[in-house]
């Protein structure tokens, strides 16, 4: 998704209730972005919905024509939500959907618990698959191994609160299903998010670590981008310094003046200088 139609859509997001930061918004953008340019089509499905604050992104991440956007929640059917780890509502989700989404594909909707989809049910050919529903270890280990039976050649694979010390049966999922999946590498942690694919797209997803590409979906400055291992892959992750926020004056300044290059000009160098020495 173009980054200028990605902070559309964020003025309509910001008003949903729900866990799904700006960041976070503007990497599944580039992520689908990324996909486009490589030529990988498919549909986009989403494991836990609450009031549709991330699926309303994928919906206009879809391409109507030759995309379908799947999801799956217990809504209102909240014995089946062991974990307790969202209270989603079908009619304000779908009510958001209409209001917000730039577009809305062809849908489908499971109101059920996750564990009881199937494979089939999905095809095998899911392009962006969100997973954000049980917490449990064996919540997120189910959806993750229905993810990688649904999931086209270059797919993604985003899972929400990866590394959270409240929700550690979400890590232990992950590490469980990458020790037993081996064809499966995580990629990028950013914003909450892990994102997982199959080896041969590995270089296709760390493109998110484009200076270039970061500037233009406002992913750079506040912050910053290193490189570690993680279970004998490189795993690039986005960190915010200590004492930055990313909603601060200097944040929101610097951000302002690297997407504007008529402020480049030699003529304004004082004054940039003079403004960079006032908010240090």
């Amino acid at each position: 998704m173009d980054a200028t139609l990605a902070r559309q859509l964020l003025r309509g997001i910001r008003r949903i209730d729900g866990w799904f930061s700006p960041e976070a918004a503007m990497m599944f953008a580039l992520l689908d972005e990324l996909q486009k340019r490589a030529g990988i089509q498919g549909d986009l499905f989403e494991i836990g919905v609450h009031h549709g604050k991330s699926a309303v992104m994928l919906a206009s991440m879809a391409n109507p024509v030759c995309e379908t956007l799947t999801v799956c929640d217990v809504f209102t059917s909240q014995d089946s939500n062991v974990s307790r780890s969202g209270y989603g509502d079908r009619q304000i989700f779908e009510t958001n959907l209409r209001r917000f989404a730039l577009r809305v594909p062809p849908m489908r909707v499971f109101q059920l618990n996750s564990k009881a989809l199937r494979p089939e049910e999905l095809g095998h050919n899911v392009r962006f698959f969100h997973i954000d529903g049980g917490h449990n270890a064996d919540e997120a280990l189910s959806d993750l191994r229905l993810a990688a039976a649904s999931l086209a050649q270059d797919g993604v694979i985003v899972v929400d609160d990866a590394f959270r010390p409240e929700w550690p049966g979400v890590t232990e999922a992950i590490i469980r299903f990458l020790d037993r999946h081996r064809e499966f590498a995580a990629v990028v942690m950013a914003f909450n998010k892990l994102v997982l694919t199959r080896r041969p797209a590995t270089d296709l997803y760390a493109g998110v670590g484009s200076q270039i590409l970061r500037d233009q979906y406002d992913l750079g400055y506040p912050w910053s981008l290193k490189t570690l291992p993680f279970l004998g892959d490189q795993l690039l992750i986005f960190w915010l310094l200590t004492g930055l926020r990313t909603g601060s004056l200097k944040t929101q300044l610097t951000r302002y003046y690297g997407r504007h290059p008529w402020l480049w000009s030699p003529y304004l160098g004082p004054v940039a200088r003079m403004a960079r020495a006032l908010l240090r």
